[in-house]
């Protein structure tokens, strides 16, 4: 027959707990007879619970602060204290946020940088394009006689003249 060791708590989930959720707290402890199990709020002086779990629905920020478990049974007790945060869901909200501005701020850059490639791409191969790749030198004055012109004129006149006679 052994009186109940030190009890172990904890709190789940653990860490800050969000503010309108639940919260359950856990003592265990070895001890022969079994231990009975009850829960009291720091600076209280009524018990806010018996038994190995004591839950919290609807957690509120008065909530916080340190409870502690107190294990017994006929040959001893032991008590062990858990502090219990309540956090306004606010900074998660917050993080939330954070976290989207920041995918959409970088989702943006890349969109720029890619832009930006494929002008620059598009400047090179334009560039590329209006290089010359040999130079033809041209007679900047060429001369024609307007009396070829006339005479082609001419024949392709009388030529068409002919071709109508004939049909």
């Amino acid at each position: 027959m052994d009186a109940p060791k030190l009890p172990s708590v904890l709190a789940s989930p653990s860490g800050e707990i969000v503010e309108g959720s639940s919260v359950n707290l856990t003592c265990s402890s070895d001890a022969n007879p079994a231990a009975n199990y009850t829960w009291y709020k720091e600076n209280e002086d009524s018990p806010k619970a018996s038994g190995q779990i004591f839950t919290i629905t609807d957690v509120r920020p008065e909530h916080s602060g340190n409870y502690y478990c107190e294990a017994q049974n006929r040959r001893g007790h032991h008590n062990s204290t858990l502090y219990l945060t309540v956090g306004s869901g606010k900074s998660i909200i917050n993080m939330n946020i954070i976290w989207v501005i920041l995918v959409v701020l970088i989702l943006i850059a890349l969109l720029l940088l890619s832009l930006w490639a494929r002008k620059k791409k598009t400047l090179s191969s334009t560039t590329e394009m209006n290089e010359p790749v040999e130079t033809i030198e041209l007679d900047s004055s060429p001369v024609y006689e307007v009396s070829d012109l006339q005479v082609v004129t001419a024949t392709q006149t009388e030529d068409t003249e002919e071709q109508e006679d004939v049909e």
